[in-house]
C-alpha cells in the first residue's frame, strides 16, 4: 500500500480536476499544482501533448493507489463538470494573452464531445457555453481567428449577460452567418414570409423559434423597413 499518510487527500485531486473540467483552472495550471505534489513525467511540461486529466489520476495514484478509485466514483457522480462560463471566460483570456494554445483550448472546450467521455453526470448550465463546445467550436474551430475569440471573450463576459443573446452573438461570429442572418430576416420584415416559415431558419441557426427568439419585437417594429436590418446585426452580433 502506497503512502498512507500523503499530504493531499483524493478530495484534492477530485477538486483540481473539477476545476480544469469547468474551465478555472487551464492544463497548464493544472500541471503546475501536480509538480507541487509529486514528480511529473519529463514531457508534463509541454501540455499540448498530454492529456490532464489522465496525468492528474496517475499523480494521484502514485501518491495513494486507493485515490484513482476515489477520483472515479467522485466524478462519475458529480453533476457539476461540463464547462462554465466562469470558465469559458478564464479559457479564453490565457488563450488571448498566449498562455495556451489553441489547440488546448479546443481539446478542453470539446472534451464532452469524444466517445465515452460523458456519462451523462456533468451537463451545461448555461446554452451558450453549450453552443460554443458543442457546436461551434467542433464545426468551426479552422475558420476561427484570434479575433473571433476576442469577440467571443466580449460576449461572454458580458455583464448583464443573457444566454439566448449570447447565442445568438456566437453564431454571428462567422461573416455567412450574418448574411443569412440579413436576408432570411430581411425576408420577414418585408413581408415575403410568415413567423412560421421565419422559424425553419431560427430553429436551424439558433435553436429558437419567433416566441422564444430575444429580438423578436425589435424585429416586429422595424417591419417594412429593410434599412434599420444591419443595425439590429450588430446589436445581435454585440458589435454596437
Amino acid at each position: 500500500m502506497k503512502n498512507e499518510m500523503s499530504p493531499v487527500t483524493s478530495v484534492y485531486f477530485v477538486t483540481l480536476l473539477k476545476a480544469y473540467l469547468r474551465g478555472t483552472k487551464t492544463g497548464q495550471e493544472v500541471i503546475e499544482e501536480l509538480r507541487s505534489v509529486a514528480p511529473l513525467p519529463n514531457e508534463a511540461g509541454e501540455e499540448t501533448y498530454i492529456e490532464v486529466s489522465r496525468l492528474l489520476i496517475q499523480t494521484a495514484s502514485k501518491i495513494n493507489e486507493h485515490y484513482y478509485q476515489d477520483i472515479v466514483t467522485a466524478i462519475s457522480h458529480a453533476t457539476d463538470t461540463a464547462p462554465t462560463r466562469e470558465g469559458m471566460i478564464h479559457q479564453l483570456e490565457a488563450l488571448l494573452t498566449g498562455y495556451i494554445t489553441t489547440e488546448q483550448l479546443i481539446r478542453w472546450a470539446t472534451w464532452h464531445n469524444e466517445p465515452d467521455t460523458d456519462n451523462g453526470a456533468g451537463f451545461f448550465n448555461d446554452i451558450a457555453v453549450d453552443y460554443f463546445c458543442t457546436q461551434l467550436l467542433p464545426a468551426s474551430s479552422e475558420e476561427l481567428t484570434l479575433t473571433h475569440y476576442k469577440q467571443a471573450l466580449k460576449i461572454f463576459r458580458a455583464e448583464s449577460h443573457n444566454s439566448l443573446k449570447d447565442k445568438v452573438a456566437l453564431v454571428l461570429l462567422s461573416e455567412k452567418e450574418r448574411q443569412r442572418f440579413l436576408f432570411y430576416l430581411g425576408d420577414f420584415i418585408q413581408g415575403h414570409t410568415a413567423p412560421d416559415q421565419l422559424d425553419i431558419y431560427l430553429l436551424h441557426k439558433f435553436g429558437m423559434d419567433h416566441h422564444s427568439f430575444p429580438y423578436m419585437s425589435t424585429l416586429s417594429s422595424i417591419m417594412h423597413e429593410p434599412g434599420k436590418l444591419p443595425a439590429l446585426l450588430q446589436i445581435a452580433a454585440m458589435e454596437a
